[in-house]
């Protein structure tokens, strides 16, 4: 279809379509602000969770790292043992009460320990393996052989009872 010269004319006498100027994001509207508040709520709310958590969980982080530097000192495996058991002894009256845990020993501790971490489980012997706390530095080479096995099932079931007891 061919345009007559007065159509032609017309039609460049028309202008463009004239858009709006493009809506900004300033003043927010009270959705924006809403959300804001939610996300910033969120936030502070996550971030003292975190660090509630991590003060209430301060006494396990300072358990472990005592529990690594008794380690680092294999002078004595059955003064070691010794010290793993009031270390877990001193956590468990870090956060049971008093009463409950103070006057446990032998089975009754044993006791206390499965209850209070179900999912740790303790070596087949701990009974045993405790009592060789109570004992001489070993002589012969055969009782630090067999000190030493009891010290390696230990270490392992303390380090797991300290992260994962509950209360």
């Amino acid at each position: 279809m061919k345009l007559t010269e007065q159509q032609q004319q017309l039609l460049n006498q028309l202008q463009d379509i004239q858009l709006p100027d493009p809506i900004g994001w300033w003043p927010l509207s009270y959705t924006w602000w809403l959300l804001i508040f939610m996300v910033g709520s969120l936030l502070m709310g996550l971030l003292w969770y975190y660090f509630d958590q991590k003060k209430r969980n301060a006494y396990r982080t300072e358990a472990l790292a005592y529990l690594q530097a008794l380690e680092s000192n294999p002078d004595n495996p059955n003064q070691q043992l010794l010290e793993i058991n009031r270390l877990l002894k001193r956590v468990a009256l870090t956060c049971y009460p008093r009463t409950e845990v103070a006057a446990l020993n032998d089975q009754a501790w044993l006791d206390f320990l499965a209850k209070t971490a179900a999912h740790v489980k303790p070596p087949e012997n701990l009974r045993t393996i405790l009592k060789y706390g109570y004992q001489p530095e070993p002589q012969t080479a055969e009782q630090r052989q067999e000190a030493v096995y009891a010290l390696n099932q230990f270490k392992p079931y303390a380090e797991a009872w300290i992260k994962g007891h509950h209360q």
